[in-house]
């Protein structure tokens, strides 16, 4: 076990499991800690643990030590350490201790929030079921979080396990979505795209359609596949970067707002000051005043 690995394993072992009797809140998140040594006392079959079609729930488990294995329609997959796997309960999926391995030490949640069960079921089969992510990731501060108040029932309402759950939900999300859009192609696009919008600025452009066009795609296509890669809309981006560029010049300049507007591709200064206190919630004049005032 390396480093991290152990100290995630010492910071779980810590939590002090507090008595059923504790809390009155029937939680929709179960959780824990476990070593397994015989192969014959660990067998899963997604078919017999119980769940309903229309009412499934999420297993999702992270390898600390040794590993197991989990059988899919598609693959026998190897869960090493640093390496979690999802499944959906209930599914053809099966997941156990081999004959092969010692040991397998792990963390583990039962999910039955149906909302949150829909949209991990739905990253996951875009991502695929196992996914090797550092002992020193926000999702594993978060699944740490979300192990630590079930464990010592400190969530004595649905509000206070949901902000939890919803919080390793959206990590579980943001990291899948890193896994199938690298940062480095995302921030190739994104960099791509903002010379071009900076290069075009002052004639008004360009457009998403031109954008699309130097592509040779459709709007339609080439907005699809924008999203896809950074989670966001083009028309969204090239409003920011333009935004980016009337910040610059309100505190690097003294030009009026209709000069800025003109040099940014609005297309005019009320046009501008409508987009502006909608994303920076000041108009541009209070925003300059500011900005001057805690400049150095």
């Amino acid at each position: 076990m390396n480093g991290d690995l152990h100290n995630l394993y010492t910071t779980l072992l810590a939590v002090r499991a507090c008595p059923e009797t504790a809390s009155t809140y029937a939680g929709s998140v179960y959780c824990g800690l476990e070593t397994r040594i015989d192969p014959l006392d660990y067998y899963w079959d997604g078919r017999k643990r119980g769940g309903h079609p229309k009412y499934p729930y999420v297993i999702w488990q992270y390898t600390l030590r040794g590993w197991g294995s989990l059988k899919t329609e598609r693959a026998l997959l190897r869960l090493e350490p640093g390496c979690a796997f999802t499944t959906i309960v209930p599914s053809d999926d099966i997941y156990c201790l081999p004959k092969k391995s010692t040991e397998w030490t792990f963390f583990w949640f039962l999910i039955h929030h149906r909302y949150v069960v829909e949209r991990i079921k739905k990253r996951q089969r875009m991502a695929s079921q196992v996914w090797p992510i550092p002992a020193d990731s926000a999702l594993i501060g978060r699944a740490v979080d979300l192990f630590d108040a079930v464990r010592t029932g400190v969530c004595q309402d649905e509000f206070t396990e949901e902000s939890l759950l919803f919080a390793f939900m959206l990590e579980y999300e943001r990291f899948g979505h890193s896994l199938l859009h690298p940062a480095a192609a995302r921030e190739r696009l994104l960099n791509e795209l903002r010379t071009e919008v900076l290069n075009g600025i002052r004639n008004g452009g360009p457009t998403v359609e031109q954008l699309a066009a130097k592509r040779k795609m459709s709007r339609s296509a080439f907005s699809h596949r924008f999203r896809d890669v950074t989670g966001s809309t083009p028309a969204r981006f090239v409003t920011h970067v333009k935004l980016g560029e009337v910040t610059r010049m309100l505190v690097q300049t003294d030009l009026k707002l209709s000069a800025i507007a003109e040099l940014t591709g609005f297309a005019d200064a009320t046009h501008l000051g409508k987009i502006f206190r909608k994303r920076y919630s000041l108009t541009p004049d209070r925003y300059r005043h500011a900005m001057r005032a805690h400049s150095p």
